[in-house]
């Protein structure tokens, strides 16, 4: 996953009912915010697993295919509670008008929402980062037509997908999980070298993710992610082998992942970083 670290954006000369403080997304670690954040936040989770717990006493998981509206100076703290990474994307935001306009958009404060759709929201949410990185006269204003649109999208998605949900899991059949869990691990072997979002492959077949992990691991022993993983080291292998002179780097890009998280994963899952087992085979 490419890291979109936070990017400002300059308040609007005018008076405006919402406009864009922040925005960015990043792998979620924990955070701790007694007097919590200065601007209403929109939170979306596009991978991995975490749990939010408010100062009111409220606790609750906030993962994939969800999104999640939080008020300014509410104290709060989150952390991950998966293996798989924790894909969390945001835009904070003010205005004269918040309250009325996430009243209008349906978006209630302080409870996960879910989403039949993440690729498009998540595509907005880039372009957002852009406007701001870029910081160009009157970006302000631009992210603002974006982010509104985005709020249009989201509304549409969660009003769809309350009138379609995921397929239940089928009755148990041996032979038919077996050929699910055989298409979705050929798309994953095709596709590992991208920015794979499992709930985003579960939703492609029409099952939860909960339901293809429990067929991965029957199958194949292990989750979907760290099916995907497995994957990832064969071809990192593979390649390191066929070139001596390709970069860690190289080699991380190839198979879709962050140089540092590559080499963290080779070595848990080796005993040795790249480097080291180039050296070890050239012994």
């Amino acid at each position: 996953m490419d890291i979109r670290t936070i990017r400002f954006f300059k308040l609007p000369e005018a008076p405006m009912p919402m406009y864009v403080h922040t925005t960015g997304y990043n792998v979620q670690k924990q955070m701790n915010r007694p007097e919590g954040f200065s601007a209403f936040q929109l939170l979306f989770a596009r991978g991995g697993q975490g749990r939010f717990r408010l100062s009111r006493g409220e606790e609750f998981d906030f993962g994939p295919m969800q999104y999640l509206v939080l008020p300014p100076d509410l104290p709060h703290e989150y952390y991950t509670t998966s293996s798989e990474p924790w894909e969390v994307g945001y835009v904070s935001f003010l205005g004269d008008k918040v309250e009325e306009l996430l009243a209008h958009f349906g978006m209630e404060l302080c409870r996960p929402h879910d989403l039949r759709d993440m690729c498009g929201i998540w595509s907005m949410l880039d372009e957002l980062w852009k406007i701001g990185d870029a910081n160009l006269a009157g970006a302000e204003w631009e992210a603002v037509r974006l982010y509104y649109g985005l709020l249009t999208d989201l509304n549409r998605l969660v009003l769809s997908g309350a009138e379609r949900s995921p397929k239940p899991a089928p009755p148990e059949d041996r032979d038919s999980g077996r050929a699910v869990a055989e298409q979705a691990a050929s798309y994953l072997n095709e596709h590992y070298n991208e920015n794979i979002s499992i709930s985003n492959v579960a939703s492609t077949f029409g099952y939860t993710q909960q339901y293809l992990n429990q067929l991965f691991r029957r199958n194949y022993g292990v989750s979907m992610h760290q099916y995907v993983q497995r994957i990832r080291l064969h071809k990192a292998i593979k390649y390191m082998k066929e070139s001596e002179s390709m970069t860690i780097k190289e080699v991380a890009g190839l198979i879709g992942m962050e140089p540092s998280y590559f080499i963290r994963h080779f070595r848990q899952a080796t005993g040795m970083t790249p480097d080291k087992y180039r050296k070890h085979r050239a012994e």
